[in-house]
């Protein structure tokens, strides 16, 4: 299915292995898709400001800046969603892209057809969070952190705290269904799409990565809380009025 050049997202490929990037640029374009194909990192960073993109696919092994460095630093100034390829399949690596807040990580070689999918997941999630309408029951306080599900916003201790689209998306499940164990699979599922299943690393991966943005202590978390072998429960919010 392709979009009108006026609504088209833009994504950006970033990969110095030319027959991947044709292939990923080709296909993308096909589908509709605006294109920006790069084959190092720093010409990625010079252009952020200037033609900020929907998506990013980011190669790992690159000469220069690498591609978690890259990550790194566009995760500074950007949400953009980002999609990391690599040939390393191992945990390690797929947890460390994680950390860095990548939003997927794909292993090389792989289905075109899988990309496709996943990619179309992770924009139609990030195009959901822009435009949830406001609403009167949208805000939820619990001591000193206050959650806005509507606005996007959250406030730690009066300080503003900045989440990427999957860790709002990971969030809100947790707000609406506080005092519920949420699986992870419902949780990947919910905020990635029916798409993802298998991947119960990138649900960790978040959790931990919220604790540390909300919680006082994220080694001893008080309101994203484990319950070991079934998942993750938000506490209730303070009542009303309170």
């Amino acid at each position: 299915m392709s979009e009108s050049s006026a609504t088209a997202s833009l994504v950006y490929v970033v990969d110095d292995d030319a027959a991947i990037a044709r292939l990923v640029s080709v296909n993308l374009a096909a589908r509709g898709y605006r294109v920006k194909q790069f084959s190092e990192g720093k010409s990625v960073l010079d252009c952020l400001d200037d033609d900020a993109p929907d998506l990013m696919i980011l190669d790992i092994v690159m000469p220069g800046i690498n591609g978690l460095e890259v990550a790194s630093l566009v995760r500074q100034v950007s949400t953009v969603p980002i999609m990391m390829l690599s040939v390393r399949s191992e945990t390690t690596a797929k947890l460390a892209a994680l950390d860095l807040g990548a939003d997927d990580y794909v292993t090389k070689p792989f289905r075109i057809e899988e990309l496709l999918a996943r990619v179309r997941a992770i924009l139609r999630r990030s195009a959901q969070s822009k435009t949830v309408g406001p609403s009167s029951d949208s805000v939820f306080q619990y001591g000193a952190l206050i959650i806005d599900v509507d606005r996007l916003q959250v406030v730690s201790n009066n300080r503003r705290v900045h989440l990427t689209h999957h860790e709002w998306a990971i969030l809100r499940i947790l707000v609406h269904h506080a005092g519920t164990v949420i699986s992870s699979r419902q949780l990947l599922q919910e905020a990635w799409g029916p798409e993802y299943g298998d991947e119960g690393d990138y649900i960790r991966t978040y959790i931990t990565r919220l604790r540390r943005k909300l919680e006082q202590d994220h080694r001893k978390p008080r309101y994203i809380l484990t319950e070991r072998g079934l998942g993750y429960r938000m506490i209730e919010a303070d009542p009303k009025g309170e």
